[in-house]
């Protein structure tokens, strides 16, 4: 059954209840200062002093008390903690943003629950960093944080705002996680933040893990975001629930949206009346979410319990190339409930939806049928497609899905990714010679990455890669068919890096090819298919996924976002 019209429902009653990419170090800030926070004994702080290392500052009271400028830092010590909230206020410029980080050596700086009901609040900035810290929003006397970290764009003055980057993060225990939101009123064709980077947060026992907007704001209020390398899981609320748990990932009021190379795992760990989800979109146009692991949202009894929910006001909301898997209810569930709210143009495409509890999509309510395509996807259960309560496909384009698949898995590379060679039938291999030959990488605990020995590049991580420097110089991850059959292919390749003159990427089978080369631009952010639709195989046979520079040997900026599966059909 559909949930019941839920936009925002656990967001909107927080704010009624409290309102009144490979380098994001950015510049040397030498326009700006410094300033050291370390309560730990013998570090000889004082809150009145120059909050040098030497002689830094005890508490966030200072912090809390200046409205900082463009090239400031302020850097907590690494090993210290708080229980304390942090108010910050201030803009940099583009040349000159403002960072909160840390200094020194040892874990993470810690913000603790205190009496403020954020961790870090954020009000009306421009061109911030926000990195390297851990918020765990658990007290001694059993209550938690409401926001890990909070950016507000409120009034007036909360117009026109750009560049906020939160990465390197470790939030938990949090009614929510990193929440960007507030109450300003953009007219048409202007927004409250443009340029929204959330990149290597770890959320986790958190209720919501990440969430934007709020339900009377407008579509764009958040315009250009990209979320990437994040690691969402367990979001149940634990110890004590504050409010609800319904979704690790809450996006709305987004325009303009990439969600890529992340695990959303184990969502909806408590029940929720309205309903539960990984990724939850309302509210959101322009939208491009591919290459992630959208997992085991959990059995609680609520409604939906489904992978990805298109819960209404969406236009142009792609899911591409995920592996969608393990969730109690629907892989992808579009609803139909909101009159004047219908999922418009919306594209799921050459995902693995395969293993969930029901169907792998549906179309849920008659109130706003939805539009778009169905295409190109691996499934597995027992139809592709399902229907309730009056929902419909009518609209709905469904074409050249291959399946069910057989076996007991599908073969997803990033989910699959090990540190050792061969296992889940995948090697990790290089060639100097533009594929003539190939050899073994040799596997780096440091950075969990597959490179040469002794060597830097090329290299394979668990969602991107990154070729050599020469237009010979290629890299692969190869997959061994463990058994004849037929196989189907999907995947998406795109640019992680934006820049360079591109890279290009093939599927060979035993040297030859079965995908020929397709060129990925510079800035191809969404990427291109690299899908196959139906493969004959022999136990044994090496199909490679090959990345290489492009013709000019150029490898600047190179590193590509490309987790292909590949499963059975007999």
């Amino acid at each position: 059954m559909p949930r019941s019209p839920r936009t925002a429902t656990v967001l909107a009653t927080a704010v009624a209840t409290l309102l009144p990419v490979l380098s994001l170090a950015g510049p040397a800030h030498a326009a700006g200062t410094s300033y050291h926070v370390d309560n730990r004994p013998g570090s000889n702080c004082t809150d009145s002093g120059p909050a040098t290392e030497q002689q830094p500052w005890c508490t966030f009271a200072p912090v809390n008390a200046r409205t900082f400028t463009p090239g400031d830092r302020i850097l907590l010590a690494r090993g210290a903690q708080w229980a304390q909230g942090m108010t910050l206020t201030g803009s940099g410029t583009a040349t000159d943003r403002i960072e909160l980080s840390a200094y020194g050596s040892g874990a993470k700086p810690r913000i603790l629950r205190g009496t403020a009901t954020a961790g870090i609040q954020l009000t009306n900035v421009s061109h911030w960093t926000v990195k390297g810290l851990e918020i765990d929003g658990t007290s001694t006397g059993g209550g938690k944080l409401v926001y890990g970290i909070r950016a507000d764009y409120n009034g007036s003055d909360g117009v026109g705002h750009e560049d906020l980057v939160f990465a390197d993060l470790h939030l938990h225990h949090n009614h929510m996680g990193v929440y960007v939101a507030g109450n300003a009123a953009p007219a048409s064709g202007q927004w409250a933040l443009k340029g929204l980077t959330v990149t290597r947060v770890k959320g986790e026992r958190n209720e919501v893990s990440i969430a934007t907007g709020a339900n009377r704001l407008p579509r764009g209020f958040i315009q250009d975001a990209v979320f990437s390398h994040l690691e969402l899981a367990n979001d149940d609320g634990s110890p004590a629930v504050y409010k609800g748990c319904p979704n690790s990932m809450t996006l709305q009021n987004l325009t303009g949206v990439v969600v890529r190379d992340s695990l959303i795992s184990h969502a909806g760990g408590c029940h929720v009346d309205s309903g539960t989800t990984g990724i939850y979109l309302g509210h959101v146009d322009h939208a491009d979410i591919f290459n992630n692991i959208i997992a085991f949202t959990q059995q609680t009894a609520s409604p939906d319990q489904s992978g990805v929910n298109y819960e209404g006001y969406t236009d142009d909301v792609a899911v591409r190339a995920n592996l969608i898997t393990g969730n109690v209810g629907y892989g992808v569930g579009l609803q139909g409930i909101h009159p004047d709210g219908p999922n418009l143009d919306a594209t799921i495409e050459s995902n693995a939806i395969v293993d969930n509890g029901r169907q792998p999509i549906a179309s849920l309510g008659s109130a706003a049928p939805p539009t778009g395509t169905v295409r190109d996807n691996l499934w597995r259960g027992s139809s592709l497609t399902t229907t309730a309560s009056g929902g419909s496909f009518d609209g709905v384009t469904v074409t050249d899905n291959p399946g069910p698949v057989t076996g007991d898995r599908v073969w997803f590379a990033a989910r699959d990714f090990a540190t050792a060679q061969s296992l889940h039938n995948w090697t990790y291999q290089y060639s100097a010679d533009a594929g003539a030959t190939w050899k073994n990488l040799a596997y780096h605990q440091v950075d969990a990455s597959w490179r040469p020995s002794g060597g830097s590049l090329p290299v394979v991580q668990k969602w991107n890669w990154h070729p050599g420097g020469s237009s010979t110089a290629y890299v692969a991850r190869t997959w061994t068919a463990p058994r004849d059959g037929t196989v189907a292919i999907r995947g998406r390749a795109a640019k992680a890096d934006p820049g360079g003159d591109g890279v290009r990427v093939r599927i060979t089978r035993n040297g030859s090819e079965v995908l020929a080369p397709r060129t990925l631009g510079g800035d191809d952010r969404t990427g291109i298919p690299t899908d196959v639709d139906s493969l004959s195989v022999k136990a044994g046979d090496a199909i490679r996924f090959v990345v290489d520079p492009g013709a000019a040997g150029e490898n600047s900026h190179d590193t590509t976002s490309w987790t292909p599966v590949t499963g059975y059909l007999n």
